[in-house]
């Protein structure tokens, strides 16, 4: 017979609790709470507020739960099919503003007019804070020494730790088309979370099959045919899912990488963000770069960003105070 030797409490409902566990009880009143109302959440402080897209962070807590919360509010975009409803006598105008032809109000429409979007981190871990803590952001010039001696193996330890993305057992609902050639690749939905583009933005991700192409910096002319070939087929079927011109479509690498093996996106360009120039490099670029010159990209210096506590920057500064 198995015994369970799992110590914990009993709290005043008569629900048992692991130790380090919050107890289930709180977890279920704070639910319900949330589910009713926000009354219950006391503002500790505002982690960040973003004027382009009209949001506000706070940290806090709920009434009887010590646990740290995070609530992200941020006004939602307009529905275009209700837009009349704001031009009746039920919305309230006050005048700002007025010159000549020129005016401007404040409007307060009816309820349920252009809500309020509200997303609750429940309970909020310390990764969690620091997704929306501003972090100073500092200039890096790799240089092909630089990327041999530190990146690049910084780059194979982190994609031995990432999942088998290529397998497509596990993402059949998020693929738009399989490329089963010897150079193969697979095209996946990719769109961003709680994203407020327009109606027809889509962005999506090709990765590439080949474990050892980490990165644009692993890219040779021997490597044209399956970006030329990519290329095509990608925007062929983009265009035709989501009824898109290609002309509407851009297609770009980041660099430094965040995923492995190498991922091109595919995106509308019109976008409500932007990637910073510095990270983006257009596949178009690449393609003409190494039409030009074969090992490109292990010749030249990359610039780019990286946040003052991430690790790949750490380990360069450590490298070049040892040089």
């Amino acid at each position: 017979m198995a015994v369970d030797l799992t110590t914990g409490t009993y709290d005043e409902s008569g629900i048992f609790s692991k130790h380090n566990e919050a107890p289930k009880s709180v977890e279920k009143k704070t639910k319900e709470d949330i589910a009713s109302s926000l009354k219950n959440f006391q503002v500790l402080k505002i982690l960040k507020e973003c004027l382009t897209t009209k949001s506000v962070v706070i940290e806090g807590r709920f009434n009887g739960d010590e646990r740290s919360a995070i609530v992200i509010v941020e006004k939602l975009p307009f529905d275009m099919r209700d837009i009349s409803q704001l031009f009746t006598s039920d919305s309230r105008l006050e005048l700002k503003f007025w010159n000549n032809i020129y005016g401007n109000y404040h409007v307060y429409p009816q309820n349920g007019f252009n809500g309020i979007g509200v997303r609750v981190i429940h309970p909020a871990s310390e990764d969690d804070f620091l997704k929306f803590v501003d972090i100073p952001l500092v200039m890096v010039s790799e240089t092909k020494e630089l990327y041999e001696a530190v990146t690049h193996p910084y780059f194979k330890t982190n994609s031995q730790k990432c999942k088998d993305v290529t397998n497509i057992s596990s993402n059949e609902n998020e693929v738009i088309y399989n490329d089963k050639k010897e150079n193969s690749f697979l095209l996946l939905k990719d769109d961003p979370e709680n994203c407020s583009c327009t109606n027809t933005h889509f962005r999506s991700k090709a990765i590439i099959s080949r474990k050892e192409l980490l990165s644009i910096r692993d890219l040779t002319a021997i490597d044209l045919p399956l970006l030329i070939n990519l290329q095509k087929k990608c925007l062929e079927e983009l265009s035709v899912k989501y009824n898109v011109p290609t002309s509407k479509i851009e297609s770009y690498v980041t660099y430094p990488p965040t995923n492995f093996p190498l991922h091109i996106f595919f995106e509308t360009v019109e976008k409500d963000s932007m990637i910073p120039a510095e990270k983006a490099h257009h596949l178009e670029t690449i393609i003409s770069n190494l039409q030009l010159i074969p090992d490109y990209y292990q010749r030249i210096t990359l610039t780019y960003s990286l946040p003052e506590k991430d690790t790949l920057l750490k380990s360069i500064m450590e490298h070049t105070r040892n040089k």
